[in-house]
């Protein structure tokens, strides 16, 4: 197969060719402007920067306290929320597997996926069903 010579062009490449169409929508005049986002690591440091240069221009031999600024309510940065209301969290799930259990033992409260695993938590020695109750958190102490 002897190649092609480089003069040939493919027309279907010209066709699909975006380079030499006008583009209306860019400003050939516009430039980015010099100004850059901070993080709020530079914010928090700009501010302290700022407070120590007003009270040490101020004349004042008191230090000022930091402003604490308390979340209202649950925000993208508070991990201090509450747990989610909604349905497809409050799934139960097999203390054994792991798998969404649908089924729950009325005699150890242990929860289970299917007849295996529930053979499998009636052959648990005694005191055993308390240890996986106690990893789940809902283990009863009476004193």
């Amino acid at each position: 197969m002897a190649p092609q010579p480089a003069a040939q062009t493919n027309t279907v490449l010209d066709a699909l060719d975006i380079t030499p169409h006008p583009r209306p929508f860019k400003s050939p005049s516009w430039k980015p402007t010099a100004r850059r986002t901070k993080t709020l690591k530079q914010i928090l440091s700009d501010a302290t920067r700022s407070q120590t240069a007003t009270q040490n221009n101020s004349g004042t031999s008191t230090p000022l306290l930091p402003v604490i600024i308390q979340p209202m309510g649950a925000t993208y940065a508070n991990i201090e929320s509450a747990p989610s209301l909604h349905p497809a969290h409050c799934k139960r799930w097999c203390d054994i597997t792991g798998l969404p259990a649908n089924y729950t033992d009325p005699k150890t409260k242990l929860r289970y996926t299917n007849q295996e695993v529930y053979a499998a938590i009636r052959m648990l020695p005694p005191g055993a069903a308390d240890k996986y109750l106690e990893l789940r958190g809902a283990n009863v102490i009476l004193k």
